[in-house]
């Protein structure tokens, strides 16, 4: 078998075992009265039912484990999610979000949510589920700022080539429901199991943090759009309101972390590279696992693995994060298949190599391809179909090439979010 094909097929294999019901099997340990996870108990409530909320790309999913053991225990559930519900149970609100722009239907989501969260007691308990995904499918915006101006603001720091610690401090800054702020009014006690998609694993970026807090400010959101040229772009109204937040007019977000509210870490992108070089040992190949993560522009990005391809002679390496990709034209892919097709544009013709490059959610952009694969029969069979790749590139179309040299990555929805995977493996 060729090394694209077992690269391929790897990825594709280990997207099916971090299965998010999985993952909660894995870590958490429950009985009628008692969670265990990561090795710390939690009490529940002995003589009184218990309430199930979650939002995300992996909700379904996570909830299956948690219903599987918990069913009789549970009084009611809301849950936020992009997909069709899988779940069949009367006690059970379905509510579908929208990503990565946010819609009316997220706002009735973020409605549903707080309102229910609101009318708890003290002594309740909650369980809530949060992944990737959470910031568009759950939103709220700020009195005087419509749905329309968030969805603008949104779009424009996507394709602005945003970090995701900025974008979601801009966001939590004009939510209701971000940084905290879902349950600022909220009596009961709760614990959060995340999923992480974010390099730092910082439970105030991962999902725009709904219940934990926000040390950011309005100045930092100001800096922030500022610094990637989009203060003048953005809807006039939302810079008039970030700007009377930075002259302290507007309360800021919540700057602590509420007693009654506990967060676990459940999974990482770190599990996911691990499982990947486990998986490819296992067909005999060695890998090394890279420190350093992928979060530059993918120009940059591309630079870099050139300089360290040069570098070495031979191996596999695996990559772990998210490349940010500045969008100028309306074509189909999304980060990893543009950040293949840029380094495909750059090729070293003295090495032979492959690279992969796939998001751990099977979904890159707008496309339904997780990713693309390449080797030098890719630049073979480029050649043979004539095809440019800078205009493919310009046109922001890199699916569509991918589709054509048959170098595509395409696995299906995973229902999880644990970043992007990069492979390179060099033979001497």
């Amino acid at each position: 078998m060729q090394v694209k094909e077992i690269l391929r097929d790897s990825f594709f294999e280990v997207l099916k075992n971090i299965e998010p019901s999985k993952l909660i099997e894995n870590k958490c340990s429950f009985t009628h009265n008692k969670i265990t996870i990561n090795n710390q108990t939690i009490s529940m409530p002995k003589d009184k039912k218990i309430h199930l909320f979650g939002s995300g790309k992996a909700v379904l999913s996570m909830a299956k484990t948690v219903y599987k053991e918990l069913q009789e225990k549970i009084e009611k559930a809301i849950l936020v999610g992009p997909y069709e519900n899988s779940i069949e149970n009367n006690t059970l609100t379905y509510l579908q979000g929208t990503h990565p722009i946010p819609s009316t239907k997220s706002i009735d989501a973020a409605k549903a949510l707080k309102n229910t969260l609101e009318t708890l007691n003290e002594d309740d308990f909650f369980i809530y589920l949060l992944s990737g995904g959470n910031s568009s499918l759950v939103e709220l915006p700020v009195d005087g700022i419509s749905i329309e101006d968030l969805q603008t603001t949104t779009d424009l720091m996507l394709k602005g080539s945003m970090p995701i610690t900025a974008m979601n401090c801009i966001r939590k800054h004009l939510s209701q429901v971000k940084g905290g702020r879902l349950t600022s009014n909220c009596k009961a006690k709760g614990i959060v199991l995340v999923l992480s998609d974010v390099i730092s694993n910082d439970l105030e970026a991962i999902g725009s943090a709904p219940l934990y807090y926000d040390s950011s400010t309005f100045s930092d959101a100001i800096s922030y759009l500022s610094e990637y040229e989009l203060l003048e772009k953005i809807p006039k109204c939302v810079k008039e309101y970030l700007l009377l937040g930075k002259k302290g007019t507007i309360e800021d977000t919540p700057k602590k972390e509420k007693e009654n509210i506990k967060h676990f870490l459940i999974a990482s992108n770190e599990i996911l590279l691990r499982d990947i070089k486990d998986k490819l040992f296992s067909k005999n190949i060695e890998t090394q696992i890279m420190d350093v993560k992928i979060e530059e522009d993918v120009n940059v990005v591309v630079e870099d693995l050139l300089k360290f391809i040069d570098s070495k002679n031979e191996g596999c390496f695996i990559f772990g994060g998210e490349a940010l990709v500045q969008v100028t034209s309306n074509g189909k892919g999304g980060r990893n298949q543009h950040l293949i097709l840029s380094f495909l544009d750059k090729f070293p013709k003295n090495k032979k190599l492959t690279l992969l490059s796939a998001a751990s959610d099977g979904i890159d952009g707008n496309s339904n391809s997780a990713g693309a694969v390449i080797d030098q029969k890719s630049l073979e069979k480029t050649k043979l179909l004539n095809l440019d790749v800078k205009k493919y590139l310009r046109s922001f179309n890199s699916n569509e090439f991918f589709e054509k040299i048959g170098d595509l990555v395409n696995t299906g929805p995973s229902h999880n979010n644990m970043l992007d995977v990069l492979i390179i493996h060099i033979e001497k």
